[in-house]
């Protein structure tokens, strides 16, 4: 691994790379705060195989929703130690998504307090969580209604239900949508 770009904001850090293209780009959100959200959803539209890991000197569980939704792969505090940060560049260089402990109790306390909202900001039901914890886990359509005990028909009305309300296309995509919600471990 090597550094090949360094940049002070966040139209530097989009100019910086369309020109050297790297694989992964740190992001300190302390740094350009607000921006950093805008930006993050520039680096997704306009470089959707970059992985992008965040860090920050703290979090709210809103911030933490917000992060999740922009699209960030990592999420690491600035005082943890270099091994977390080597094992977050290496998770998500690995195709994973890495959350740090604090960001975890952080998006946990939203969602105990809030529900899992959906794309309009709607909660899902409990019901709705469950189904998608299940499919996430890899839990096939008949594992997840025997465990729920429902018919496997009314998985997969769920499942459709839960990809319109997410804005997903895919199972692939609702499990994704799961691990950045830290409902399941990547």
């Amino acid at each position: 691994m090597r550094v090949v770009a360094e940049a002070n904001d966040g139209v530097q850090t989009l100019e910086l790379a369309r020109k050297v293209k790297p694989s992964l780009i740190l992001m300190d959100f302390d740094t350009i705060q607000e921006a950093s959200l805008e930006i993050l959803a520039s680096i997704r539209k306009d470089f959707p195989n970059v992985k992008v890991i965040v860090f920050f000197s703290h979090t709210s569980d809103q911030l933490a929703i917000r992060l999740i939704r922009a699209g960030a792969d990592g999420f690491v505090v600035k005082s943890a130690d270099s091994a977390d940060m080597q094992s977050a560049i290496e998770t998500v260089i690995g195709g994973g998504v890495y959350l740090s402990s604090e960001f975890l109790r952080s998006l946990g306390t939203a969602v105990l307090r809030d529900g899992i909202p959906d794309k309009d900001g709607k909660t899902l039901s409990p019901r709705q969580v469950e189904i998608l914890k299940d499919v996430a886990k890899g839990l096939s359509t008949k594992a997840v209604a025997y465990e729920l005990k429902i018919s496997p028909k009314t998985v997969d009305v769920h499942k459709r239900v839960l990809m319109k309300r997410l804005g997903i296309n895919s199972t692939t995509d609702l499990v994704k949508y799961a691990i950045r919600a830290g409902m399941v471990a990547a």
